[in-house]
């Protein structure tokens, strides 16, 4: 559980963040230099510069690599609100993908937990919506939820590889793939802001948050892992509610609602704090 909280906060402003730094770099600039961070402090955590490269490992960058693009073109276009909305669509496709790719049996309560989580999001960006979504952004965004559900059923795919290398072995690829297109599409404006930004976007939401997703996927079953993520919406509304003392109206607490009880269905009578399965 301890994972989920971090990567929770983590998500609680990576949408926001995302958004302000593509305002100094193009998506595949600032995929490239924040990821080759990212990768070089995975490689320092494991001790050794030693890339995997197998199928799998091929496989899963270039997952990340049309989640990390498809997210960050799409926020060109859309808010972050609606990015965020639009992404919490991942276990809708991580699920069935876990049944094809990984022979997984998700139970009804996963499915259905699922389901009402998403549907609690729903009702929640309902209550909060704009007019900002575009179809080519969601499109986009759309993508990266699909293919953000195809990397995580391939970490629990590659459980069995180290970890911190399997990681930096998928950031690294991915940082290589976006610099060599980045001249396709060129933008950087170094400022004080923009460090910020990639900072955290490499640390925190590059290498912290991908170790973190791998540790999880390892421990439990994709349905209960993926659909953690429907606690980053309460999360930042917890947030809000201290930075503004303004309690959500009832719309907006009963989407919360029903993504609590969307992971509370797909993790059953199972605590949060203990694995689902027991991996050899």
């Amino acid at each position: 559980m301890r994972y989920a909280v971090v990567i929770l906060v983590i998500q609680t402003f990576q949408f926001q963040i995302l958004k302000d730094c593509l305002n100094y770099a193009s998506p595949f600039v600032l995929m490239g230099i924040r990821l080759l961070i990212a990768s070089l402090l995975m490689f320092v955590v494991a001790d050794r510069f030693r890339p995997i490269v197998n199928r799998d490992t091929i496989l899963l960058s270039l997952f990340t690599c049309a989640s990390a693009s498809s997210w960050a073109y799409g926020l060109e276009y859309v808010s972050p609100a609606d990015s965020a909305v639009l992404s919490y669509t991942m276990p809708l496709f991580s699920i069935p993908l876990s049944c094809v790719i990984l022979s997984e049996k998700p139970t009804i309560g996963e499915w259905g937990g699922a389901v009402v989580g998403f549907v609690g999001v729903l009702v929640y960006s309902f209550a909060l919506a704009n007019q900002t979504l575009t179809m080519f952004g969601g499109m986009l965004t759309l993508l990266n939820a699909f293919f953000w559900a195809m990397f995580i059923v391939y970490f629990r795919k590659l459980k069995n590889q180290e970890p911190a290398i399997t990681v930096a072995t998928q950031l690294l690829f991915v940082a290589l793939i976006s610099l060599v297109l980045a001249p396709l599409d060129y933008k950087l404006t170094v400022t004080p802001n923009f460090l910020f930004d990639v900072a955290y976007l490499a640390i925190l939401s590059g290498s912290a948050s991908f170790y973190l997703w791998n540790g999880i996927v390892r421990l439990r079953t994709i349905g209960g892992a993926s659909t953690l993520v429907y606690l980053a919406p309460v999360t930042a509304t917890l947030v809000q509610v201290v930075q503004t003392s303004v309690i959500p109206d009832f719309v907006v607490l009963l989407g919360l609602a029903l993504m609590i009880l969307g992971l509370y269905l797909s993790n059953g009578a199972i605590s949060l704090g203990k694995n689902v399965d027991r991996l050899g």
